[in-house]
C-alpha cells in the first residue's frame, strides 16, 4: 500500500478538484485544452469585446447574451485574445462564438481596465453582417437577446455599464 500522502494521492485529489471545478462553469465555457493568457506588462489579460448596435438614437438596440456560472448575467461578449490574432480579430471571432453573428468593427469604442480581475479590453463597435440560427455556444445553452441601448446598459452586469454608457453617450 502506498504511503499516506504518496505523489498519487495527491494526483487523484488535483483531478477531482480539476473536474469538479469544470461542473461548475457553464457549459459553454468548457473548452478543449488549455488556452495560454496572454497578458501585458503589467500583468492585465488582454480582452477585446464586441457591442453589436442596431439602429440609432432612440431606437438603437444592443446585443447582450448571457453570462456568469450559471447564465443569469448579460454580459456583452468577449474574451481574451490569442496568439498571433489582433484585438479587432478577437472581437469578431467572440461576437461568432458567444453571440452567433458575423459582424464587422466599425470604430474602437475604448479601452476598459478591470482592476478587479486585472483585464484590459478594446472594445469594437460593431456591425452585424449575419445573425445565425445555429451557433456552438447556443447548442451548449448560451442565449443572446436584443435590447434597446439604455435597457441593456441597465441589465447588463455591472462591470460591463461603463461600456454601453460609452456607447449612449456617443
Amino acid at each position: 500500500m502506498p504511503p499516506k500522502n504518496s505523489h498519487s494521492d495527491f494526483q487523484n485529489k488535483r483531478l477531482s478538484i480539476v473536474c469538479v471545478r469544470s461542473l461548475m462553469l457553464a457549459p459553454w465555457k468548457a473548452r478543449e485544452g488549455p488556452r495560454e493568457r496572454l497578458r501585458d506588462e503589467d500583468g492585465y489579460r488582454i480582452r477585446a469585446a464586441g457591442v453589436c448596435v442596431n439602429g440609432r438614437g432612440k431606437d438603437a438596440m444592443v446585443l447582450l447574451v448571457s453570462g456568469g456560472k450559471e447564465g443569469g448575467k448579460w454580459v456583452i461578449p468577449g474574451g481574451g485574445v490569442e496568439q498571433n490574432e489582433c484585438a479587432e480579430e478577437a472581437a469578431r471571432r467572440e461576437v461568432e462564438e458567444e453571440a452567433g453573428v458575423k459582424a464587422r468593427a466599425v470604430e474602437v469604442i475604448g479601452l476598459f481596465q478591470d482592476d478587479d480581475r486585472k483585464h484590459r479590453t478594446t472594445v469594437f463597435l460593431m456591425e452585424v453582417e449575419e445573425e445565425l440560427s445555429v451557433w456552438e455556444e447556443g447548442e451548449h445553452g448560451r442565449r443572446r437577446i436584443w435590447l434597446p441601448l439604455n435597457v441593456g446598459a441597465e441589465v447588463v452586469k455591472v462591470a460591463h455599464r461603463p461600456i454601453l454608457n460609452a456607447v449612449l453617450a456617443r
